[in-house]
């Protein structure tokens, strides 16, 4: 066996590359999943690679780099942080194996899909309709109306990841998330038919599934977010998420169980729904190694906070002002995905959380709102939450 090439790169592209990778890669697992896709699957398969070998070169380099005692503190977090990547790419490239291995997936993994918070779509454009012909950058999709094209299908070809200098054409199959507001549009925009996200039965496990599907995103999302902020609050929110997390895992599977010992159909099927909470949990402990490094006050290198400053989905937290149009107002009335373009993860009010907030829930004066978004949409959210935003982030173009 060949040893791999080695091509030295720096450590800013190669983490905000493995970062920007293993996040596409969770997105396109769950919609090889929901559509019982093989050929997404494969394109999962084909990231994983691209991860290993990612995980590879920064090795070298922290090898390399590492000259003395106080060196490989500093590298010690960066490596942490780097395998935790390594190690959601894993869980997902498990999921892929679902489809691959033709194990069979239980409608009430595509139902919890469904139902989760972040919708996952694939749809065809349609000649002459508002995306042909349009570059992304054009259209601005994410600050619009929140939605985020993951992957594109041209003549029989996958293209993942996608620049926003792309430019869609007529009969491009297209694999998108957002909002279900923001699909609907979506949808028109590509002169398609738009997808029916109703569910069926076994309503108790396909809410668990659903909740668990949103807490280890939202989890790494936050997770990420700690070390940009050096925030040992929201490392502790990620703390939070994770019990959360277990308690719907030990109900999951007991649930799972219960069904099997009743159900004279799909119970082969059944085998799916626990080997996708058991990649849930994966990518859930992953996002709890990575506040790790935040909350022992591990050293990290400067460079480390400005490559995550430069992925494609930006994290924030903002307070929000007495009198700004967001006090006093419900997130559904808000409509922030479609109107501002960013997504609220978690409200911190004084010594409570509430994590991933219905339409229901009213924005106070003083809440703490992390949110997730492109650039724009987290510079206005920015700028209309507040006369004179706080110090609690900082986002780079």
């Amino acid at each position: 066996m060949q040893p791999r090439e080695y091509k030295p790169r720096s450590v800013r592209e190669l983490l905000t590359e493995m970062k920007d990778t293993s996040d596409l890669m969770v997105d396109l697992a769950y919609a090889a999943l929901l559509y019982e896709n093989d050929e997404l699957a494969n394109l999962v398969h084909d990231l994983e690679k691209k991860m290993d070998e990612l995980m590879y070169t920064i090795r070298i380099m922290a090898a390399v780099a590492a000259r003395n005692v106080k060196e490989a503190n500093k590298i010690t977090g960066i490596l942490q942080v780097a395998s935790s990547a390594e190690a959601i790419s894993n869980a997902t490239g498990d999921m892929a194996d679902l489809i691959t291995m033709d194990i069979g997936i239980h409608p009430v993994i595509k139902d919890a899909l469904r139902a989760a918070d972040e919708k996952i779509i694939k749809l065809e454009v349609s000649a002459g309709s508002a995306l042909d012909g349009r570059a992304l950058h054009d259209v601005r999709l994410p600050s619009s109306i929140g939605v985020w094209v993951m992957a594109i299908k041209r003549e029989n070809k996958w293209i993942a990841p996608i620049t926003k200098e792309i430019q869609i054409l007529a009969g491009d199959e297209l694999v998108a998330k957002g909002p279900l507001y923001g699909m609907k549009i979506f949808c028109q925009m590509a002169g398609s038919a738009p997808e029916s996200f109703s569910t069926g039965g076994l309503k108790q496990l396909r809410r668990q599934l659903s909740k668990m599907r949103d807490l280890s995103d939202i989890a790494v999302d936050l997770a990420y977010s700690s070390l940009m902020l050096g925030s040992v609050d929201v490392a502790e929110d990620v703390r939070e998420m994770e019990e959360a997390f277990n308690k719907f895992n030990y109900k999951a599977w007991l649930n799972t169980l219960k069904i099997a010992s009743k159900e004279k159909r799909n119970i082969a099927r059944l085998n799916s729904v626990l080997q996708m909470v058991k990649c849930m949990e994966k990518i859930t402990d992953a996002a709890d190694s990575i506040v790790d490094v935040v909350i022992r006050k591990i050293e990290l290198h400067p460079i480390f906070a400005e490559a995550l400053s430069e992925t494609v989905e930006k994290i924030c937290r903002v307070k929000i002002s007495a009198g700004s149009r967001f006090d006093n107002k419900t997130l559904e009335k808000l409509n922030l995905w479609g109107t501002v373009g960013v997504y609220v993860l978690v409200i911190r009010r004084g010594n409570k959380h509430v994590i991933t907030p219905g339409g229901n829930v009213r924005l106070k004066a003083d809440d703490i709102v992390t949110v997730r978004g492109s650039f724009e949409g987290i510079e206005k959210f920015q700028k209309e939450a507040c006369t004179v935003c706080e110090p609690l982030c900082a986002v780079k173009p």
